[in-house]
């Protein structure tokens, strides 16, 4: 009863493995293992009523009179395990992504032919028990159809085991899961194979010893799953793309353990001294990531070695991995190395930020006067095309005063050109100094200036250009140079002399030769008639 009882243990312990898969199904190799952990089961469960049956015939009967019913049944989950196991192994390695009906039907030729011989035993053939009864003190010797359905097996087995081997060695993210699943595997390998040989002790009787297998591969399982996240996510046909990456790739759970990485991730991050092995917790690993709760778009990690100064510049992009439930199971972080992507968009930055500074640059010294720093008559159209319309449209009012140079021919004669221009600019430093800064100071050509000054009537106008005409008298350009100078200034005002540029300057201009004719030295405002 105790072997019975062990039966029964591994029958529940592989049932439930086989739900486990089951419900994580969306991972594609989980209905593998769901059908290669319902194969285990239903075989465990088949040989411990055959046992019962031999035993306790009363308690357990068989089915259509026939001693061997549960013995046949048996097989039925015996036959599925090579199948699945192969068709496991090829998506886990990634070696065949989707396994087609014919690929399926290919698999199923062997084992339906055997169990046809298997369900015909007894009429006319003993091809597969090979006169096998259960209970009598014959052994299980086995019969064409048994022998062939075991190369099959072994066969498919050596293939999966070398593809799961090749697999380990490729992939050293992925070893510690694939070799505890062959492990798993072997056990009940040389159990079945002890068994099959009758290599048992004469004392252990007939036992088939392969359920016992069956209970130490399903507690590898579940340590697999428990510690290596299997089941959690499928290996991606990695050879092709996975492996072959150029950006860094981090799988995590939807806790933030992390399941995988590509070597593009291994190296990156290895180079910053960040700890990105199995099991890690992302958000522990990378904080700068996380600052804010949901990760960032763009960081950049810095090298462990701090004085090479090395850093990259990554673009972070996460993505979902839902299941067919619309469910998230987890997340794929890519990083892409935008490092010199970046260095190109500053360079790009900064010359177009040189461009803007030589652009206005180029753009100052077109609305200047090269001579005095003064705004030039180009500048001066521009400030007045935009003045006028705003006087008029606050109901403000706006001087304008053109300015020019008393007797400056006679300086330019007697003195020479230079002392000429040194007084030019002696005026515009102090129009600019003795001026608002909204207001605007130009040079309108040879002695003549102008001063636009929003938001002043005539009469406080008149007060500004006064205060500006004493100053200038009082200006010393030293011992033998000339002194005393003065200006003559008229003044027009938006709205009550013009409402528009030209007619602004003809008032203006209109003020200014009265002021020249009633004897310089003096400020004149265009009569409002």
């Amino acid at each position: 009863m105790l072997f019975v009882t062990a039966l029964f243990v591994s029958c529940l312990v592989t049932l439930g493995m086989m739900i486990f898969a089951w419900h994580r199904r969306e991972v594609r190799t989980a209905p593998a293992i769901a059908v290669l952990m319902g194969g285990l089961s239903w075989w465990t469960f088949c040989y411990a009523l055959l046992i019962l049956h031999v035993r306790h015939p009363d308690v357990v009967p068989t089915l259509f009179n026939d001693p061997l019913f549960w013995f046949r049944l048996m097989f039925v989950g015996v036959v599925v395990l090579p199948a699945a196991l192969i068709i496991f192994v090829l998506q886990y390695t990634g070696y065949r992504q989707r396994i087609g009906p014919r690929f399926i039907a290919l698999l199923s030729v062997i084992p339906v032919l055997c169990m046809i011989a298997n369900f015909t035993e007894g009429m006319g053939h003993q091809w597969f028990m090979g006169g096998f009864e259960p209970g009598g003190k014959n052994t299980f010797k086995g019969g064409p159809a048994f022998w062939l359905h075991a190369l099959y097996s072994y066969i498919l087995m050596f293939i999966a085991y070398s593809l799961l081997i090749r697999f380990a060695i490729q992939n050293p993210q992925y070893r510690r899961q694939a070799l505890l699943f062959l492990a798993g595997n072997t056990v009940v390998l040389v159990m079945n194979v002890v068994t099959i040989m009758q290599w048992m002790p004469e004392s252990w009787g007939k036992l088939d010893l392969s359920p016992f297998g069956f209970v130490v591969a399903s507690l590898i399982m579940a340590l697999n799953i428990r510690r290596e996240g299997f089941l959690d996510l499928m290996p991606v046909a990695r050879s092709l793309v996975f492996e072959r990456m150029a950006d860094g790739v981090l799988v995590t759970d939807t806790r933030g353990r992390l399941l995988d990485r590509n070597p593009a991730a291994q190296e990156m991050f290895s180079m910053a001294g960040v700890d990105v092995s199995r099991g890690v917790v992302l958000q522990q690993a990378l904080p700068d990531l996380f600052q804010e709760g949901p990760p960032a778009e763009e960081f950049t990690l810095a090298s462990s070695d701090g004085e090479d100064g090395r850093h990259w510049d990554l673009n972070v992009r996460r993505t979902e991995l839902r299941n067919r439930r619309n469910q998230v199971k987890g997340y794929v972080y890519g990083f892409r190395d935008v490092t010199e992507l970046k260095a190109v968009e500053d360079s790009l930055r900064q010359q177009l930020a040189d461009n803007e500074a030589l652009r206005r640059a180029l753009k100052e010294e077109s609305i200047r006067d090269p001579l005095t720093g003064l705004y030039n008559r180009r500048w001066l159209d521009e400030v007045l095309e935009r003045e006028i319309p705003r006087a008029l449209r606050e109901q403000q009012p706006l001087s304008f005063c053109v300015m020019d140079l008393d007797h400056f021919k006679q300086v330019n004669d007697n003195w020479g050109h230079d002392v000429g221009d040194r007084i030019l600019v002696a005026l515009a430093r102090l129009l600019q100094e003795g001026s608002r800064k909204h207001d605007v100071a130009a040079r309108f050509g040879g002695e003549e200036f102008v001063l636009v000054l929003p938001g002043l009537d005539a009469t406080r106008g008149r007060e500004v250009i006064e205060r500006l005409l004493t100053a200038f008298s009082e200006l010393d350009f030293g011992a033998g140079e000339p002194g005393n100078l003065t200006f003559s200034a008229g003044l027009a005002v938006v709205p009550d002399h013009a409402s528009d540029r030209e007619n602004l300057f003809k008032m203006a201009d209109r003020a200014l030769y009265r002021a020249k004719e009633a004897g310089r030295n003096r400020v004149l405002v265009q009569d409002t008639a």
